[in-house]
């Protein structure tokens, strides 16, 4: 295998969501099986690429990474090896290795609506490096624009999208834009309380918020849980165009998903 073998065998990780330890020798001193920046690619069933040195070396790092992928509080990090003491080798020098773990995992990004505005936001699952599933309460043909054969996301049509709640990691992102008012507050309703998503956006008016906190009030929820709905969404209220709906929404969506605080208008 050439040099850049190894970024390679990590896209194909990272595609396959399989997580992995880059390990690194990081520094040598004294004589030692390989030189700075050798690497290998371990993952939880083998080394998938690459080596640093055979031996004992190598089968201690492939347990301490194995442990780092078992373990999940794992981090990344650097072990030292006096290679006389640690793995018996008479060539007595000392190696750093670093252990990059790499997880891979994509939040959920979960659309109710697969409408004109849905269907383009769903559609940037690749800029925002999410896992997105696009759900609607319409059979495919009765969508509108018609969704392409070739998608980035998961397109679930159901007959109860609420439903569909139920089942998403706490974690996920919710955004509703369905194309009935009554449906869309059904679906905050139960977002709500399932009472672990960190990000509830509910595309609509100042006046939408209104009438849907007030029915919500009512019904016993706390002004406090209220306020974590973010409606309306997105960073701009330039346009009314899907598209410019759709990026928008994504704008905010991304400061989320990469940790950064939500921007606000």
């Amino acid at each position: 295998m050439g040099e850049q073998d190894w970024l390679d065998v990590l896209g194909e990780l990272r595609a396959r969501e399989e997580p992995c330890v880059v390990v690194v020798v990081t520094a040598v001193k004294g004589s030692a099986p390989r030189e700075p920046g050798a690497r290998m690619v371990v993952t939880r069933a083998e080394i998938a690429q690459g080596t640093i040195g055979g031996g004992e070396l190598e089968r201690l790092a492939r347990e301490e990474a194995g442990r780092r992928l078992a373990d999940p509080t794992g981090a990344s990090g650097s072990v030292d090896y006096p290679l006389a003491e640690a793995a018996g080798q008479c060539c007595g020098g000392h190696v750093t290795l670093f252990y990059e773990l790499l997880r891979w995992r994509r939040r959920t990004l979960a659309i109710f609506g697969a409408g004109h505005v849905g269907q383009a936001l769903a559609g940037l699952a690749p800029w925002l490096r999410a896992r997105v599933r696009l759900i609607d309460g319409r059979d495919e043909a009765e969508l509108h624009p018609r969704p392409p054969r070739e998608r980035p996301y998961e397109l679930v049509c159901v007959d109860a999208p609420e439903a569909e709640l139920d089942g998403l990691a706490p974690d996920a992102l919710v955004v509703i834009m369905t194309h009935d008012h009554a449906l869309d507050f059904a679906i905050l309703e139960r977002a709500l309380r399932r009472g672990c998503f960190p990000w509830i956006g509910l595309i609509g008016s100042q006046r939408k918020r209104e009438r849907f906190e007030k029915r919500l009030l009512q019904r016993g929820f706390a002004a406090q849980t209220l306020a974590r709905v973010r409606c309306p969404i997105g960073v701009t209220r330039t346009s009314k165009e899907p598209t410019a709906i759709a990026l928008s929404v994504a704008a905010e969506l991304a400061s989320l998903l990469d940790g950064s605080p939500a921007s606000r208008p």
